[in-house]
Formats: structure tokens, C-alpha cells, sequence
């Protein structure tokens, strides 16, 4: 991670994360860092603690971005079920995934699309075009793939 990225302080960059272990088998503190350096943002960015704070908050839950670093950070060892599952329902994982002595496998590239497509916009969109010919889908992917390259975000 370079210095400019955000990581799950929202600005820090490699300095932030020093001293964080992440281990999908570890204690809570090592899981939730497991979960943020893995799972990422569409632009293949990790989440920061204030996006998953907000999205949890915006969906019903309620958590701070500073109780979630304190999580990261390991000052708090054992937070609530109700702060794990908020966590687990953000990351798209079981909240099993953070006391069973061996949590599932986890595919991040499908939990990555699953956080993707919660954007109601998005997927409509996808609907709409799911009802489109396969020739006319092919068109939609052109344009999509030719505006990707004109951002500058094309494979």
C-alpha cells in the first residue's frame, strides 16, 4: 500500500497499518484487519473505518469509525455481538467468522461483488440490461468498457 491510499484510519497510508496484524484465524482484532485488507472497494481500495461506520449506521446499526479502529488497533478485545455482527453484515461474512476457531474459507472476490451490487442503482441497472438481447448486452458492455478507458480505469 502506498502512502497515499486510505486505509481504515480514512487517510493514513503504510504507517497507519504498522503493528496491525491481520490473520483470518486470529484473535478479533487480527480477523477485522483481515477483513479490511482484503476485501476492497471497487477501485481496489481498502475501506476506511468512517465508510463502514456510515454504511452501518445508514443500514440500521450503530457504531463509531473511532470504536472500529479501536477494534483494528486491538484496544478493544472483545466488542460486543452486535458490533460483530454489524461488522460481519458489512463485509458480507458470517458473524461466525470472528469466534469460530476455524472460520470458513473466505472467497473475497465474491464478497467484493456482493458489497458492489448493494448499490440499488447499480443493480437496476443491471436488471434493466439482464432484459436486453445477448446482442444488445454485448453493445452495453462496448460503451461500458469504452467510458472505463476514458476514465483511466479500464483493465
Amino acid at each position: 500500500m502506498t502512502g497515499g491510499q486510505a486505509g481504515p484510519l480514512g487517510g493514513g497510508g503504510a504507517n497507519a497499518r504498522q503493528g496491525r496484524v491481520a490473520n483470518p484465524r486470529g484473535t478479533v482484532s487480527e480477523r477485522l484487519n483481515y477483513l479490511f485488507q482484503n476485501i476492497r472497494s471497487i477501485e481496489d481500495k481498502p475501506y476506511s473505518a468512517a465508510q463502514v461506520a456510515r454504511w452501518i449506521e445508514d443500514n440500521g446499526g450503530e457504531i463509531s469509525a473511532v470504536y472500529i479502529l479501536k477494534i483494528l488497533n486491538g484496544e478493544r478485545n472483545e466488542p460486543s455481538q452486535r458490533y460483530l455482527k454489524d461488522l460481519a453484515r458489512f463485509f458480507g461474512v458470517s458473524p461466525a467468522f470472528f469466534w469460530d476457531d476455524e472460520p470458513a474459507g473466505l472467497d473475497v472476490g465474491v464478497l467484493r461483488e456482493r458489497i458492489v451490487l448493494r448499490d440499488g442503482h447499480l443493480r437496476a441497472m443491471m436488471l434493466r440490461a439482464a432484459r436486453l438481447s445477448p446482442g444488445s448486452r454485448q453493445a452495453v458492455s462496448v460503451v461500458i468498457e469504452a467510458l472505463l478507458k476514458a476514465e483511466g480505469k479500464s483493465d
